[in-house]
């Protein structure tokens, strides 16, 4: 048996530790009273700042750790990769915060157009439209691209009765290209017949 070189800061129980953990610990105790020694001892300001920043909504120990363009691209790639090979799991970890489950759900008080066009399927309809393209249709401008959809979305969604996001994912007549041009935001606004200011 070891010779005790320590005592519990509570109970006066004598203790064995290493050199080395006693040089790093702002006091020892038993394991029966380790809890109560931690709440007497308290916590250093350094560990209230880091504890205050792990509560905060989307901060972790990485943040402000500038990252390559090489490991972002890595890890996107990765990320791609396993969310091709696993659509059942992304399909799956997507109803988990979808809807009533999502953090920030008010009682689905956004309006059914807004919520189709935040759908991942009309970000990559636009994209697809932009990279079919290239430039503005009216006036071959290469500046601010937008994709305008021919038969507005309102028509589209009445006229194929979607009353729901997952409707309208399986709607195919939301996602044709043909339905689709790519203008520039000037030539957008006019489309619109709304006032262009230019910043």
């Amino acid at each position: 048996m070891r010779t005790p070189n320590s005592k519990c800061c509570i109970c006066g129980k004598l203790l064995y530790r290493r050199p080395c953990e006693l040089k790093k610990v702002r006091y020892v105790a038993c394991i029966e009273h380790r809890a109560e020694a931690q709440r007497l001892v308290d916590i250093t300001e350094a560990q209230k700042i880091a504890l205050e920043k792990g509560r905060q909504k989307g901060t972790n120990h990485l943040t402000g750790i500038s990252k390559s363009k090489e490991s972002n691209r890595k890890r996107s790639d990765s990320h791609k990769r396993w969310c091709k090979e696993n659509p059942d799991k992304v399909k799956e970890r997507a109803k988990k915060i979808r809807g009533q489950k999502h953090y920030n759900w008010k009682g689905g008080a956004s309006r059914l157009n807004i919520s189709i066009r935040q759908l991942t399927e009309n970000r990559k309809w636009m994209e697809n439209v932009k990279k079919r393209d290239t430039k503005c249709v009216c006036c071959g401008s290469t500046d601010t691209l937008e994709s305008h959809h021919i038969i507005p979305l309102e028509l589209l969604i009445s006229k194929n009765g979607i009353k729901n996001r997952e409707q309208a994912r399986l709607c195919h007549d939301l996602w044709k290209l043909e339905n689709g041009i790519t203008v520039c935001q000037k030539c957008h606004y006019k489309i619109h017949g709304r006032k262009y200011a230019n910043k």
